[in-house]
């Protein structure tokens, strides 16, 4: 009896033992700092908030957290100074840090995140390209440079293809993770048609679909069926800098971009001056343009459409990302563009550039 009984406890601490663990523990280390405050951050209800909070000793810390699958997390010094992002998931996790190099920060123990990490830093290899052509256009813009303006702008719409490029065989590679839903909202969350999204979400192992990033991928996709090609653009009455309203609708009878920027967004800066043109041959043939703004600041929001000689309808609720047209347009990264017929149906999205300029020739004639 007293054998059997030894057999059956023997058999639940081996079940035990191999239970998945229903938390994640993150220990870490930080060269540099022996004392402060460190938070554990998770973004929940549109926002980043504590999960969990701890002080530091002799440079050691300890937090915790639960992923019932794996979600992005940031921990942060006090006040807010990021010591990592990366994705989090039940178990153990290493974090070793050095308070002089945060970006060195190195995580250990989560799978997922080491798939994050080789996304990442292909993606900050190609954002450290972009600062330059941005920084080429900038100089370009400021001498009169027009061949050095399209240079970079050429440059910049290949560098942006690149990337789409690396996105998807990112995730045709890694249909099982859940940072390749994450990954797709990021690269393909403006671009892609719902359609498109619907697609993506069946491409991935069902054993992803319950991530929050296939959830967030869902909402996005419902958003853009109310704004898909061939749909009634929303109509919406906004502010306008003087301190008046303006409405979509009231330009029925012509062909209309929407044109969502702002002033702290360069590649919106970038494309400017092409609208500009643009909006300079075909106005009195019957084009016309809306920009929405995303920013928060009326003085820069102001001075950006002085410099950048905007003279086209302007409008902002001054929201910032929390622009309540913005969401309904299923807006999540800028620029985004939305070509109008004359009754005020979509019939193009996201032109820019070469495409922008075709498609109105096509539409009025060069």
């Amino acid at each position: 009896m007293i054998k059997k009984m030894l057999f059956l406890v023997l058999i639940n601490l081996s079940i035990l033992s191999c239970a998945k663990p229903d938390k994640f523990v993150i220990k870490g280390e930080i060269k540099g700092r022996e004392t402060g405050k460190i938070q554990l951050m998770k973004f929940a209800n549109g926002r980043w908030v504590a999960e969990d909070s701890t002080t530091i000793s002799k440079g050691k810390f300890q937090l915790t957290g639960k992923a019932d699958m794996p979600e992005l997390r940031f921990v942060a010094l006090v006040p807010q100074q990021m010591v990592a992002q990366f994705f989090a998931e039940n178990g153990t996790i290493t974090l070793q840090a050095y308070s002089d190099s945060l970006d060195k920060t190195v995580i250990t123990g989560s799978k997922s995140n080491e798939e994050f990490k080789v996304y990442q830093t292909e993606l900050m290899s190609l954002s450290k390209e972009s600062q330059g052509m941005q920084q080429r256009f900038m100089s370009a813009q400021q001498s009169g440079d027009q061949d050095g303006m399209k240079k970079a702008q050429i440059d910049y719409a290949a560098m942006v293809q690149n990337l789409s490029v690396y996105a998807k065989n990112f995730i045709r590679e890694h249909r099982k993770s859940t940072v390749s839903p994450l990954v797709a909202m990021m690269q393909f969350g403006e671009t892609a048609s719902a359609s498109d999204i619907d697609t993506l979400i069946k491409f991935l192992d069902p054993s992803v679909h319950p991530s929050i990033y296939v959830a967030e991928l869902r909402k996005i996709a419902d958003k853009k069926r109310a704004t898909d090609t061939g749909s009634m653009a929303p109509d919406f009455t906004l502010p306008t800098p003087d301190g008046g309203t303006f409405t979509l609708s009231s330009t029925r009878g012509k062909y209309v971009m929407i044109d969502f920027w702002a002033a702290w967004c360069q590649p919106c800066r970038q494309e400017n001056p092409n609208v500009v043109a643009l909006y300079g041959k075909y106005k009195d043939k019957g084009f016309d343009v809306v920009g929405v703004s995303l920013d928060r600041e009326k003085d820069a929001w102001v001075k950006a459409i002085a410099d950048d000689q905007l003279v086209w309808h302007q409008v902002s609720e001054l929201k910032f990302w929390q622009s309540e047209i913005a969401q309904k347009y299923g807006v999540t990264a800028i620029p985004c563009t939305f070509l109008l017929n004359k009754e005020g149906k979509i019939i193009a999205k996201n032109l820019r550039g070469e495409d922008l300029a075709n498609k109105l020739a096509e539409l009025m004639g060069k």
